[in-house]
């Protein structure tokens, strides 16, 4: 049985290209805090320690902790449009999210927030009562995976990472149908300062860019350096392995906590 303090590995050179290092927060998000040299500035919370990363490091992924369909099926059909939308918010098409735009915010942040809460697994494979497999290479295993389809193994042990795919798709869709039914984002911009971006969302607030974000609930504007100053103890007070900006300099929580 694979080890559950490691990741199950593919084959050498991963020649079916399953998905291995899974973002919970976008790459394409991280992108667009990213300064001249392609880094943002990460503080590493459980190593106490500031460096620069790219939006591809190790720290912003999890290991293979949901199956290749899931990251590419379902994960994507919300990350997609998402992206879109933000990008029209950043170039300054869209001012205000409308009905249709409310739900591809909703199911976006509820990604965030369940893929966050679900990049651990405890155990790389769970056992099945009454279930038989097995008698499938390893090649085939991954022709499987490629195409979607969860497989059991000798004994009926099943990958964790079927099941958690398929539990972190029923959990973003009710938390997006449910607790965020009612939910009314504005797009704010800081006056002065920057936006942290937490490893955990625990508020309704998505950062855009350094400077704009969406945030729930909150009227489309501008915002004081006060307001940014308590978005940004909230996002410091959720992380729990790290958070990152452009600029600390430029965030007036992390400076305090520095001092």
């Amino acid at each position: 049985m694979t080890s559950p303090e490691r990741h199950e590995r593919p084959q050498p050179g991963n020649p079916y290209c399953l998905a291995i290092d899974q973002h919970t927060f976008p790459a394409a998000s991280i992108k667009r805090f990213c300064g001249p040299d392609g880094c943002v500035l990460v503080h590493d919370l459980l190593r106490n320690k500031v460096r620069r990363a790219g939006p591809k490091d190790d720290i912003f992924c999890a290991k293979r902790a949901w199956d290749h369909g899931s990251e590419t099926g379902f994960m994507w059909q919300i990350e997609a449009p998402f992206q879109e939308l933000a990008n029209r918010i950043v170039e300054r098409q869209v001012s205000t999210i409308g009905e249709a735009d409310r739900r591809v915010v909703n199911e976006f942040f509820a990604l965030w927030y369940m893929r966050s809460r679900g990049r651990t697994l405890t155990t790389q494979e769970h056992q099945a009562q009454g279930v038989t497999g097995g008698g499938l290479s390893k090649d085939q295993e991954e022709v499987l995976e490629r195409h979607g389809v969860m497989f059991a193994r000798a004994g009926g042990r099943f990958p964790a990472r079927f099941l958690n795919g398929h539990e972190l798709r029923l959990r973003t869709y009710r938390y997006a149908q449910n607790e965020l039914a009612i939910t009314r984002w504005g797009i704010i911009e800081a006056q002065e300062g920057e936006f942290l971006v937490p490893d955990v969302p625990l508020h309704t607030v998505i950062p855009l860019t350094p400077t704009r974000c969406v945030a729930s609930p909150a009227l489309d504007g501008m915002i004081t350096r006060q307001n940014l100053t308590e978005i940004n103890r909230n996002s410091l007070g959720a992380s729990r392995a790290y958070f990152f900006a452009r600029d600390f300099t430029a965030c007036p929580v992390w400076q305090s906590l520095r001092a």
